[in-house]
């Protein structure tokens, strides 16, 4: 298993003491809820099926196009996809009413396994690989978003849009590099938040953590040998049956291993969602893979390692469009009394695309290192039209008074 690889989930050091744009032309804000329960539905997928984004936790999004779509697809896991047209979309959005997405029914009769053995399946579904992913390379456009919060404040937001070139997914390819387009920052001034702890990755998470792609992390057969597997009640996707399969380390290893579930579509056997996390039984372990530097006297002390990739399937071509990271950790000081918990928070959405041969890779001299740190690659928030015509995460309303407490801050 490549360890260097698990060093690479985040981008953190924080002091703590593709395609041409022009301007939309159409473009649809709005909430999406749960049909039952009217709570807000978030990591939603909003597409018209090439350029896209998803919900940010409160549900909201919004969605810019270059024309007027024929319709615009809301899918979610467990959820009935919704297809509407580009009128029904205004009429919600004059009305202020929100997306209404039903869960899925799954009938007892599409629940049977038919014996299959779940380890079984997922060495098909890795068999698969070259058969359902990109063959030829591509190059996607995303907004990327990076925070950090000391409890519950806001200490460093950072956000930009990227290009990620990918090649053909049957091959590992030195090339699959990452560019930053536009970006922007900031960072707490508070002389408390003052202490520099450094954990590598950024925006080449698309690269790092496409486990389907990367398999030296975990999807090859020397590593799944220390995990033991199981089916879980099977999910529905894009109306397509998934078999859900729920993965648990057997082994120990000098390296921490991973908990969680692989969603693989029942005919094609795609993965189209895999959420792991690291198992925390041993923290030194965890902390030796993440921490990449701390202070002398500072005592780190690992809470969380989740991470959650989602794929989508068109064409018959099923494609990275969303990753999740998340850390979690304590900081305290030798002699100290108090002791801080932080959150890093690192996302990618995939917001339009273009593959083909004659797709060339990202200049070595574009290319974000993994060894830099995001924040130091952007510019001080400014601008309030600063994102143009681009798709993004809509910020949450906590995401957007911590940027307003930041800057009034950095005013005094």
């Amino acid at each position: 298993m490549n360890r260097v690889c698990l060093m690479l989930f985040a981008s953190f050091v924080c002091c703590l003491g593709l395609m041409a744009q022009t301007d939309s032309v159409w473009t649809f804000s709005g909430r999406v809820v749960d049909a039952k329960t009217r709570k807000p539905m978030a990591s939603v997928s909003v597409t018209d099926r090439q350029v896209g984004t998803v919900t940010n936790e409160e549900g909201e999004f919004t969605l810019k196009l270059r024309r007027q779509p024929p319709s615009v697809v809301f899918s979610c896991l467990g959820y009935r996809s919704l297809r509407l047209s580009a009128e029904a979309c205004k009429d919600l959005e004059r009305q202020q009413k929100p997306v209404r997405l039903a869960p899925s029914t799954v009938m007892l009769s599409e629940i049977f396994i038919e014996g299959r053995d779940a380890k079984d399946v997922v060495l098909k579904a890795i068999a698969r690989i070259a058969d359902n992913y990109p063959r030829q390379p591509n190059l996607l456009r995303g907004f990327y978003r990076e925070t950090v919060q000391k409890r519950q404040r806001f200490i460093s937001i950072s956000e930009g849009v990227v290009d990620v070139y990918k090649s053909a997914y049957n091959k590992s390819d030195w090339r699959d590099g990452v560019s930053i387009l536009k970006g922007r920052r900031l960072l707490s001034q508070r002389p408390s938040d003052t202490l520099s702890v450094k954990l590598q990755g950024g925006p080449v998470l698309p690269i790092i953590l496409d486990i389907v792609k990367e398999r030296d992390l975990l999807l090859n057969e020397q590593e799944l040998d220390n995990y033991a597997f199981r089916f879980l009640v099977p999910e529905k996707a894009d109306e397509r049956m998934l078999y859900v399969v729920e993965m648990r380390p057997v082994a120990h290893q000098p390296y921490a291993l991973f908990k969680g579930r692989l969603y693989i579509d029942r005919e094609t056997l795609a993965f189209t969602k895999i959420d792991l996390e690291l198992d925390m039984s041993e923290p030194d372990k965890v902390t030796g893979m993440i921490l990449r530097k701390r202070p002398l006297g500072l005592r780190f002390t690992p809470r969380e390692l989740s991470v959650s990739i989602d794929y989508k399937t068109d064409g018959g071509v099923t494609r990275i469009n969303y990753i999740r990271n998340v850390i979690r950790f304590r900081c305290d000081w030798k002699r100290r009394l108090f002791k801080s918990n932080f959150t890093v928070t690192s996302e990618m959405v995939v917001t339009d695309r273009t593959e083909g041969d004659t797709i060339k890779p990202i200049r070595r001299r574009d290319s974000f290192n993994r060894r830099d740190n995001f924040y130091d690659k952007v510019i001080f928030f400014s601008d309030p039209n600063f994102w143009g015509s681009e798709n993004i995460i809509e910020p949450t309303e906590d995401l957007l008074k911590g940027i307003e407490k930041i800057r009034r801050k950095i005013k005094r």
